[in-house]
């Protein structure tokens, strides 16, 4: 947590010049945090780039409560223009991946791709919500309970559906070896 964050951010309502040292603290975290979620360099900046501009814009509105710290908002406006990009370009990502797999020698996935993008793949066929549980917690390294402010949502609830999307992705990778 950044020094004095409360105070940063009550002066950066007033200057918006301040939202400079947030945007520096949390801009490796939030740009991680896509990273693993988008896969072209160039929407992953759109994307940071509009999340920092909604929370720069919206700062205003933004209310300090116990259930929401500032980190968790940000990673909340992330989610939300991650998921309107997917929609937004959901049938032109399909016609990709098709036009990709086509292009590949018979046989050839197993070997050329390793571990990392397999499982980076297998996750592109959950839905959203699951994939951004497991980019917070595996890639991003949160704990259930910052997952839970992020996401507003009970930890032990999170921990269920946490498991359940591992067994479907478990399942996933053990098919696509088998098939």
């Amino acid at each position: 947590m950044l020094e004095n964050e409360k105070e940063l951010i009550k002066r950066s309502k007033k200057d918006i010049s301040a939202f400079d040292k947030l945007y520096e603290h949390y801009f490796p975290l939030i740009n991680n945090y896509v990273y693993h979620r988008v896969n072209d360099e160039s929407i992953r900046y759109e994307i940071v780039s509009n999340t920092f501009y909604k929370a720069m814009t919206n700062l205003s509105s933004f209310q300090w409560l116990h259930t929401c710290s500032f980190s968790a908002w940000l990673y909340r406006i992330a989610i939300n223009e991650i998921r309107q990009h997917y929609r937004q370009n959901q049938r032109m990502a399909k016609i990709e991946n098709k036009i990709v797999l086509n292009q590949l020698p018979i046989g050839s996935e197993d070997i050329a791709k390793p571990d990392y993008q397999r499982v980076k793949q297998a996750m592109l066929t959950l839905k959203p919500e699951e994939q951004d549980l497991l980019s917070l917690r595996y890639f991003e390294k949160k704990k259930f309970q910052e997952i839970a402010e992020i996401l507003n949502v009970k930890e032990g609830a999170l921990k269920v559906r946490m498991h359940r999307i591992l067994n479907k992705l478990r399942e996933r990778l053990e098919g696509e070896n088998n098939g």
